[in-house]
């Protein structure tokens, strides 16, 4: 007989699998109705977490929470999920066949589910931490292909699931959600074959995608690209008050360069970035830190409350306040 999962249940289960900052928002949901069906959480002893679900969604809503750096290779056997890293949504769908795809995360990023009645869904995932893909680097090499990956264009990479690695996530399936398995090992075991293999198919995607990017930049930006991690060095500069100038000086390189840089990675001139991460940090802040709209605005370096609403509603299409009530903090469900 199928599990019913209202809302407080469903965080529970959610929040013990190591989401500390979890969220759901429900058009409605009956005590028991939320959804109906299996879902399993599981760390293996060498570090892969495992997640298998077989539910229905009886309800229109979504979960959210805080996803650190890491990749998660997911197989939907059957149905459609819908999802969203920060604000760019993805719909995967199993129609003929089911579908393979790898989420990669190179830094913290807000993942929001979202549910819709009467949707069917099947899937099995596995995820690992980028420490823990860099812990297994045996050489520079390695550890090339590995940031590769996460500083890759694409967050989602998907293809048809082949018979080969489909043959692994049945077996894995059942081996995960069987209680009377005596055995651990042989899910690790097949865990880590079917990783495998998959990863394989994401470094050579990437690979091949690189190689294209390359082709179409000019020499100057492609070698500005593989030199200077521009993103993570102006972390740390994002509330100074700094001119154009003052901020090639400190990352190293001329204003041209910056901007030819930013402009080709992420269609936006330097300051325009820099003013969307912030936004980001803002937003996080709201949702996660519990910090009052005033806060997140001074924090934010606005003297004004209505001007950070302003900019915040312009890049979200959402105001602040509507997003904190869009994200009610678990703890406050009964």
């Amino acid at each position: 007989m199928d599990t019913c999962f209202s809302k407080v249940e469903l965080s529970r289960k959610i929040k013990d699998a190591g989401y500390d900052d979890a969220f759901i928002n429900v058009s409605h949901a009956p005590s028991k109705s939320f959804m109906a069906g299996d879902i399993c959480f599981q760390t293996l002893p060498n570090g892969i977490d495992i997640h298998c679900a077989n539910i229905t969604e009886n309800v229109d809503g979504y979960s959210c929470s805080q996803l650190s750096p890491g990749i998660s290779i997911n197989v939907l056997l059957h149905g459609r999920v819908c999802f969203a890293l920060e604000h760019q949504r993805y719909e995967i769908e199993a129609n003929e066949q089911p579908a393979l795809f790898i989420n990669v995360m190179n830094d913290q990023q807000v993942f929001t589910r979202f549910f819709n009645q009467q949707q069917a869904v099947k899937k099995i995932s596995l995820s690992v931490s980028k420490a823990w893909l860099l812990a297994r680097c045996s050489n520079a090499v390695d550890r090339q292909d590995i940031e590769q990956i996460f500083g890759a264009s694409n967050s989602v990479f998907q293809w048809p699931c082949e018979a080969s690695l489909l043959t692994l996530v049945h077996d894995l399936y059942q081996k995960t959600v069987d209680e009377t398995l005596c055995y651990q090992w042989e899910v690790e075991q097949i865990a880590l074959q079917f990783f495998c293999q998959s990863f394989r198919l994401l470094t050579s995607t990437v690979t091949q995608q690189s190689r294209v990017e390359s082709s179409t930049c000019c020499m100057n930006d492609a070698c500005a690209a593989i030199d200077h991690d521009f993103e993570a060095k102006i972390e740390s500069l994002l509330y100074e008050s700094l001119s154009l100038s003052q901020l090639a000086s400190r990352l190293g390189a001329s204003i041209s360069t910056l901007q030819r840089y930013f402009k080709s990675r992420h269609q936006l001139t330097l300051k325009e970035y820099m003013r969307n991460q912030i936004l980001e940090h803002a937003r996080r802040r709201l949702i996660f830190e519990g910090k009052s709209i005033g806060e997140v605005a001074y924090l934010a370096g606005y003297n004004h409350v209505s001007n950070f609403s302003s900019a915040f509603k312009k890049y979200f299409s959402i105001t602040p306040v509507e997003m904190q009530n869009r994200y009610r903090d678990i703890k406050n469900l009964k």
